[in-house]
């Protein structure tokens, strides 16, 4: 369970800044795939490639979630979090992953000229909301579970269609870009960073950080601890 929230501090915040690059050692195995059909090849492709690993040069590991283990207790950004938006793209999900706030919203669209549907289901099975998206160019808004945690999404029209969104109870949160690389601006202070994928262990280093000043921490896990995608907690 997570931690209580200790109490925010007074006065005027000082901050600094966490930066990163997560990368995965060894050769990665190779995406399954899955055939898609006639009737939707024209969108989708052939095949329809798993995304849970993506894994660019030098090992960058791409979509890999960055929190604080602290960050409930720590006084607001100054600039808030932009809105979690998850698109329905050539037959897969846009991100893979992506982090967002526990109770907040969620913006879902449909960029394909065919039917969707949403199913997110929590880490216990729970149905969170399933929703049919017929149409192209449709945006609906959902809201995520007040708990954080983990939500696994599908498309039951398109079974190889999967994304998973990691909810917090604060607003300290990246994901890393397509070259592995991540940024946080956050007060200062002794923190704990929290490295997740949906295929990986979990991770966290401890750092401090001055006011004014950016600290580099990086993460790297070895191919060998590859589990299976939809596993991770």
């Amino acid at each position: 369970p997570p931690a209580a929230a200790a109490p925010r501090p007074t006065g005027p915040v000082k901050w600094g800044e966490i930066e990163g690059r997560v990368l995965l050692t060894g050769t990665p195995p190779q995406a399954p795939s899955a055939p898609t059909t006639a009737t939707v090849a024209s969108v989708c492709g052939d095949q329809a490639e798993d995304r849970s690993l993506v894994v660019g040069g030098e090992g960058a590991l791409a979509h890999a979630v960055v929190s604080l283990q602290d960050g409930a207790g720590l006084a607001e950004p100054e600039t808030p979090a932009p809105q979690p938006v998850l698109d329905q793209k050539q037959c897969h999900y846009e991100p893979p992953a992506l982090a967002a706030k526990a109770g907040g919203e969620l913006l879902l669209r449909n960029s394909d000229p065919l039917v969707h549907n949403v199913r997110a289901q929590s880490a216990t099975n729970r149905s969170v909301f399933n929703v049919a998206m017929p149409l192209e160019g449709m945006t609906l808004r959902r809201p995520l579970p007040a708990e954080p945690g983990t939500v696994q999404v599908r498309c039951d029209v398109h079974p190889w269609m999967r994304a998973v969104v990691r909810t917090f109870n604060h607003p300290y949160f990246t994901t890393t870009t397509p070259d592995g690389r991540f940024r946080m601006r956050v007060p200062e202070g002794a923190h704990t960073l929290v490295f997740w994928h949906d295929r990986l262990p979990e991770a966290s280093r401890t750092v401090t950080v001055r006011a004014g000043e950016t600290v580099q921490v990086d993460q790297t896990w070895g191919v060998e601890a590859l589990r299976q995608a939809g596993s991770g907690k």
